[in-house]
């Protein structure tokens, strides 16, 4: 789950984006970003908070698995008059930005006001930065921190101004996109699914996928990159009803790599049941149901937990 920005031209750029800008249908929303994400892009994922919504048990995941750096993300929005009420769906692209760091930009369907963001904007102490005719508006003075621009009523775009430029680019012919890297591309098609929330990452995103989603990751001490060097691609899907299902996919360099790969995660899951029985010995634990499976170069990880499970574990992952 994170949110992104970028920069401008003249009146007839304008009217050509405008042109091809039109509410999007609910299918449409992956390959409008595959046209936007840079090439560069290492890792996406899809999500629905629409779908998500539905779910009984939404509010109380949402408010304990939110983790500070996404509240801080969403009252930043809140100045601007968005919501998360007022987003459907939400595609997010990851590339690398040097050193250990990755830098985010995405896409977003819902429902938006252009007009009310500027008021609110305005009221807020917001500066616009124009960007191919659009306004783009940071969350904070850095332009390399997120900014949104608002397309049209609704699509909109965030991400660090430079990122949004290229993208704006791409959009419009003048710039390359991701679907010139047919090793993503590939991999995307492969991984789409109607699960409310699913995603990819190639390379180095994949230890950091890892690392970010991995509890008390921090107690690991590991070198993340070493230990899935053999990994070339993942890809996941999460499925909530009942319960929640998370399926993983690893794919690997050779068939010894999965067979390392696979003890790796045996390995990460006895040392998780084992700190979990420490620090939380009256509570069930939410990951005691995994299964780790090795096919030839591929590696699978399955989870199923309860809802109230997974409301004592703190909360995952980066925005």
């Amino acid at each position: 789950m994170r949110i992104a920005h970028r920069t401008g031209l003249t009146v007839g750029v304008m009217l050509i984006v405008v042109g091809m800008m039109r509410p999007l249908k609910a299918q449409d929303l992956l390959s409008e970003s595959l046209s936007w994400f840079p090439p560069q892009t290492i890792a996406l994922e899809y999500s629905s908070p629409s779908t998500l919504r539905s779910l009984p048990n939404y509010e109380s995941l949402r408010a304990h698995y939110l983790g500070h750096n996404l509240k801080t993300l969403e009252a930043s929005l809140a100045k601007l008059g968005i919501h998360e009420s007022d987003i459907d769906e939400m595609t997010l692209g990851w590339e690398a930005a040097g050193g250990k760091t990755m830098q985010y930009e995405g896409l977003a369907a819902g429902r938006f006001d252009a007009a009310s963001m500027d008021q609110h904007a305005n009221a807020a102490g917001i500066a616009a930065h124009p960007i191919a005719g659009f306004k783009a508006y940071c969350l904070r003075s850095d332009p390399n921190s997120s900014c949104v621009v608002i397309l049209d009523s609704s699509l909109g775009i965030f991400g660090p101004l430079p990122i949004l430029r290229g993208m704006l680019q791409a959009r419009q012919g003048q710039g390359p996109n991701i679907s010139s890297n047919t090793q993503f591309m590939d991999l995307v098609h492969s991984a789409q699914s109607d699960a409310p929330i699913w995603g990819v990452a190639l390379g180095q995103a994949v230890a950091k996928w890892f690392k970010a989603w991995m509890p008390g990751e921090k107690n690991f001490q590991m070198d993340w990159a070493t230990a899935f060097k053999d990994v070339s691609a993942l890809s996941y899907r999460i499925e909530a009803s009942d319960n929640v299902q998370l399926h993983v996919k690893l794919d690997c360099a050779s068939e010894q790599g999965a067979s390392s790969v696979r003890q790796l995660l045996e390995g990460l899951k006895l040392i998780q049941q084992l700190a979990w029985h420490t620090t939380n010995p009256n509570q069930p634990n939410p990951f005691q149901n995994i299964e780790v499976e090795a096919a030839n170069r591929q590696v699978s990880l399955n989870m199923t937990a309860d809802y109230a499970a997974l409301e004592h574990v703190g909360p995952l992952g980066k925005p």
